[in-house]
């Protein structure tokens, strides 16, 4: 991670003159004050940049609320578009980030592994979705570790403890599809893709 503002102006710069027509994209985090997170916005800005996402943590930040009146800030100093990033986990939370920031977009990592249905409005992994998740993964010939690792973001808030335990631990797909059909009453579906 670029963490010196020149280095950053600058190579928004070269990628604007290499591509004068493409749209150029940056994302940052906030660094320790305002006015210095506002002021490497505005460089960005100035070097050419289409728009700009803004995680409203530092680096050293982990598991704390964002700091959404740095993103805010940002959004009433510059003139490109300006997305929020950080602390949405649930639909509730999009409102929130959007309302606090007045960010142009909201975009999110861990609330989407934990949740791939957030942005259609539900609170935790609806069934189907887990359902479309094996369906798709199987299907296309996804390695083990990554559909495990996805079903265990899933299903995180959906399972008690000694469940997840039980995922967390199984050794290979056709373990884990024994368990979903044991569990949740989900099975690989062949032509469910059709």
């Amino acid at each position: 991670m670029c963490t010196k503002p020149e280095q950053i102006k600058s190579i928004v710069k070269e990628c604007r003159q290499v591509h004068p027509k493409m749209c150029i994209s940056v994302k940052i985090r906030i660094v320790d004050d305002i006015k210095s997170t506002v002021e490497l916005a505005r460089s960005i800005e100035h070097a050419g940049a289409s728009f700009l996402s803004v995680h409203g943590r530092t680096i050293s930040e982990r598991n704390v609320k964002p700091h959404y009146e740095y993103i805010k800030a940002i959004k009433e100093s510059i003139s490109i578009p300006v997305v929020a990033n950080g602390g949405v986990y649930n639909p509730d939370d999009l409102i929130v980030c959007q309302e606090e920031t007045g960010a142009d977009g909201v975009m999110c990592a861990q609330g989407l592994l934990n949740n791939p249905a957030l942005f259609a409005g539900h609170h935790t992994t609806p069934i189907q979705c887990v359902q479309d998740w094996i369906n798709l993964a199987i299907t296309h010939g996804t390695p083990f570790i990554t559909f495990h690792h996805h079903l265990v973001f899933m299903l995180e808030a959906c399972l008690p403890k000694s469940e997840r335990k039980i995922l967390n631990n199984l050794p290979c797909t056709a373990a884990v599809l024994a368990w979903c059909e044991r569990v949740l009453g989900v099975s690989y579906q062949k032509d469910a893709l059709l």
